[in-house]
């Protein structure tokens, strides 16, 4: 109990005491990017575990969506692991969701964080995995700049696909930065677009050749570019090896409560290992 009453939101002074917390744990240099987008919407927070001095010892960031919520970015500085502030912290971040009507918590583990998340009821899913490369030959596909008029085809697909309602986040990404292919009728096929806080791009598709032209789109170089594909996509997964990307990190999605009716094999990259 002591320590989930020092877990609380982030100050804004405390957001690069947060920083420094997540990179000594292993989140690389730009994880200060990923941070901005639970730090700026009202559906997101920093929830940070004081440490000695004023400091920081843990943080995990929170997005809910809905019946959905999602914990990422949970790391404990070095000094204080293993005393149970990585549990303490999950519990903390999974009240937090659960006051905003997340029936569903989400998070993508490693393998490290795996167990403590099993022992307090996480179930695993699927793995997910980044990939880097520059794409090759893809299927030929008319592909069309997202416009605002997009807004609505682009929610409904996600929908489908993630079985959430992200439209906190879809929504915040302005102005639009991608491409889709126009089904006419049948509203959009499918579409990407790149997001100011991760390295991923988000690729929704409701076809196999559509997915995979987006993702050739996402990656034509000349610089290499990162993809996060759920290891249930067969047809993503045949493509980044037949282009020869090189396979970068892995995690484990994981959730607690009832399964969301999401659709890997139409997911053909993930905003990042946060929030998909």
């Amino acid at each position: 109990m002591r320590l989930a009453s020092a877990i609380r939101p982030a100050t804004d002074r405390e957001v690069p005491l947060a920083v420094d917390v997540l990179r000594r744990a292993g989140f690389g240099t730009q994880v200060a990017r990923l941070l901005e987008y639970p730090r700026r919407s009202p559906h997101g927070a920093i929830l940070v575990a004081e440490g000695e001095g004023g400091g920081v010892s843990g943080v995990a960031c929170v997005a809910a969506f809905a019946s959905t919520g999602w914990i990422g970015a949970l790391g404990v500085a070095p000094e204080a692991r293993r005393r149970g502030l990585g549990a303490a912290l999950t519990e903390a971040a999974v009240r937090w969701l659960r006051a905003r009507g997340s029936q569903t918590v989400l998070l993508y583990a490693t393998e490290a964080g795996r167990p403590v998340y099993e022992r307090l009821g996480f179930v695993t899913e699927e793995r997910a995995v980044a990939w880097r490369g520059v794409s090759g030959a893809a299927p030929p596909t008319d592909l069309l700049r997202l416009t605002e008029s997009d807004r609505a085809g682009m929610g409904a697909l996600d929908r489908l696909v993630t079985g959430e309602r992200r439209d906190a986040v879809l929504d915040t990404i302005v102005p639009l930065s991608g491409v889709a292919v126009d089904g006419g009728a049948d509203g959009l096929l499918g579409w990407a677009i790149a997001s100011p806080w991760g390295a991923g791009t988000a690729i929704a598709a409701a076809r196999p050749e559509v997915g995979v032209a987006l993702m050739a789109a996402a990656t034509a170089g000349p610089a290499a570019g990162t993809l996060i594909v759920p290891d249930g996509n067969g047809a993503a997964i045949d493509a980044l090896h037949a282009w020869r990307f090189v396979r970068l990190n892995d995690a484990l999605r994981m959730r607690l409560g009832p399964a969301v009716a999401w659709r890997p094999e139409m997911q053909f990259g993930l905003f990042n290992l946060f929030w998909g």
